[in-house]
């Protein structure tokens, strides 16, 4: 029998040439874990669901989001723009009819997008609450090294100083979480203390970059020997695959240039593949480097909250890649400027079905990564919306929202659930309680609520 004494905050520890220190954490292994899987076997602490708010700016096609029947299992089927998703159709669920009500006319996105993720008016441009993410994160983040870790696909700008439109992670009035939206600066903050990527601005400072190549992987392989004669064969196998992932990411990202240019650290014969989107296009290998470090961070517990902005609210992203009639402005010609209604956008349908294949690919990366006696997307909650409904005209109702993940056992999943004209923030309310919060109402003003969506949480 295995020794079940390990802490959950044991990490693999090594020295780049540089000097820099590097941490590899673990993910949740059965040597943590008391017998039944349940509960931490130092601390006898249970086991918290892990948080993820999922944003995409500029809300869908409400004709084609919505699910045409209700229930669970074989009595509803997934909408076109759901259809994305339809592998993972047993860990979602669906919540159709709801309304923001704290829309403002004029100032559409920044209001829905503080309704969305607040509960809470504008404040001028502040918001006046904390967003959802932090209000668990209050409650779950104790003793993990990052309270919060906020990324982003696209940094494709909005029009508008509001701060509901530049991040949708609030610890309160003026006090943005804004996202890291370069691949590279994320894998140094998770895996090197959150040392920044040093600038090539000189012989000796180039010199060292130059040792920075050494894998991080190799500077822990003494500290892992070590580790690995504790641990039972399943641990074992579990932390090899773990460090393989790591090493594909590292490998990929020595291929993607870091903002604008290149330093010598990042050098390779190989074309760049991809880098931080510098073209406001949210490609596919930027959101799959950020799929693949959320689910290290998630796996890995250096954060239990995360929020992925894919694009930013009523964010000018431009998804040429898909098609040559999609070279134009998403927000102000594409949404805006195209003729149709509620069903019938073929450019925006195009869009947000780009925008489904993208999170589809961040919760299959869930459900594929082990975690403790399951799966990150069965011990997650991930709460899916955006900043307007349908984004023509700033339609308030229909309101995008989706809960993916079981959360430990809190969501049953494979559901369709329709509550019309109920107040968004039932669904923020409904969140806090999924997620163990001792609360009874959330929201001001036209916001507050003192009930949640019935018949959710299991």
């Amino acid at each position: 029998m295995t020794n079940k004494g390990l802490s959950r905050r044991t990490v693999l520890r090594g020295m780049l040439a540089t000097g820099a220190a590097v941490t590899i954490p673990l993910p949740l292994l059965e040597i943590m874990l008391n017998e039944s899987g349940t509960a931490h076997a130092q601390t006898k602490t249970p086991v918290s669901p892990l948080y993820v708010t999922w944003f995409f700016g500029n809300g869908s096609l409400p004709g084609r989001w919505k699910p045409t029947r209700t229930g669970s299992g074989q009595a509803w089927e997934l909408s076109p723009q759901l259809e994305p998703l339809a592998d993972l159709k047993s860990y979602l669920t669906v919540i159709s009819g709801l309304e923001n009500k704290l829309v403002v006319s004029g100032v559409e996105h920044p209001t829905g997008s503080a309704g969305a993720t607040t509960g809470a008016p504008l404040s001028g441009n502040a918001v006046r609450a904390p967003s959802i993410d932090q209000v668990v994160a209050n409650a779950i983040s104790e003793g993990a090294p990052y309270r919060s870790l906020e990324v982003g696909v696209t940094p494709a700008t909005p029009n508008g100083p509001q701060d509901s439109l530049h991040t949708v992670s609030h610890r309160g009035p003026n006090s943005r979480n804004n996202a890291e939206f370069d691949p590279k600066a994320v894998f140094n903050r998770l895996f090197m203390g959150g040392l920044p990527e040093p600038s090539d601005d000189g012989a000796d400072r180039a010199a060292k970059l130059a040792n920075v190549r050494k894998s991080v992987l190799d500077s822990v392989q003494q500290d892992g020997a070590s580790l690995k004669q504790r641990l039972g064969a399943a641990d074992r196998h579990r932390i090899e695959e773990h460090l393989e992932s790591i090493r594909a990411i590292e490998q990929r990202l020595d291929t993607m240039p870091s903002g604008g240019g290149t330093t010598s650290a990042c050098k390779s014969p190989t074309a760049p593949t991809a880098g931080k989107d510098a073209q406001s296009e949210a490609p596919p290998a930027v959101n799959s480097a950020m799929v693949e470090l959320s689910a290290l961070a998630l796996a890995c517990e250096r954060t239990r909250v995360l929020s992925f902005m894919f694009s930013l609210p009523a964010a000018h992203v431009y998804y040429r890649h898909l098609a040559q009639d999609m070279n134009d402005d998403f927000h102000d010609t594409i949404c805006h400027g195209d003729a149709g209604d509620q069903s019938s956008q073929p450019r925006v349908d195009k869009g947000v079905m780009y925008t489904m294949r993208c999170l589809n690919e961040f919760l299959t990366k869930l459900k594929n990564t082990p975690h403790g006696s399951s799966n990150l997307l069965d011990s997650s909650l991930v709460y899916v919306t955006s900043d307007t409904a349908w984004g023509k005209v700033h339609t308030r109702t229909e309101w995008p929202v989706l809960f993916a993940g079981k959360a430990g056992g809190r969501l049953r999943g494979d559901e369709h659930r329709n509550f019309p004209g109920d107040n968004l923030s039932k669904a923020l309310l409904t969140v806090a309680q999924i997620m163990g919060l001792n609360v009874t109402e959330f929201g001001i003003d036209a916001g507050r609520v003192t009930s949640p969506l019935a018949g959710v949480q299991v």
